[in-house]
């Protein structure tokens, strides 16, 4: 698969999962009821690892990738993604970090808003 085509599915992936999470997150809210701790884990780590695929196929697709950033993507997402956009996007990273963390809050949101 190109690289472009693995860009594109792990942001619809990180996306989808976000709002199909959000959505069931949020019913529950509805009905007084709160999922299981163990499945925030698991959404963020699934939305982390789908948003560290679409930073290392961006890597290599700039030609930025001189060794294997996919532990680094991974293991250290939170201080290598601000650094690789900042250094790549400059002023569109705030944009796109936000979208990021938007992501990771969106089934907080939808408890909030249901509740």
């Amino acid at each position: 698969m190109a690289v472009d085509g693995i860009k594109r599915l792990s942001v619809l992936g990180a996306v989808g999962v976000s709002v199909v999470f959000a959505a069931y997150d949020g019913w529950l809210s509805s009905r007084h009821l709160a999922p299981d701790g163990v499945l925030f884990i698991t959404h963020r780590f699934v939305v982390l690892a789908l948003l560290a695929t679409w930073l290392v196929a961006d890597a290599q697709e700039r030609r930025r990738a001189m060794f294997d950033h996919g532990y680094h993507a991974f293991s250290l997402f939170f201080v290598y993604a601000p650094y690789y956009l900042i250094s790549t996007r400059r002023g569109r990273a705030i944009y796109m970090l936000a979208g990021m963390g938007l992501l990771f809050l969106l089934p907080q949101l939808a408890e909030l808003i249901a509740s």
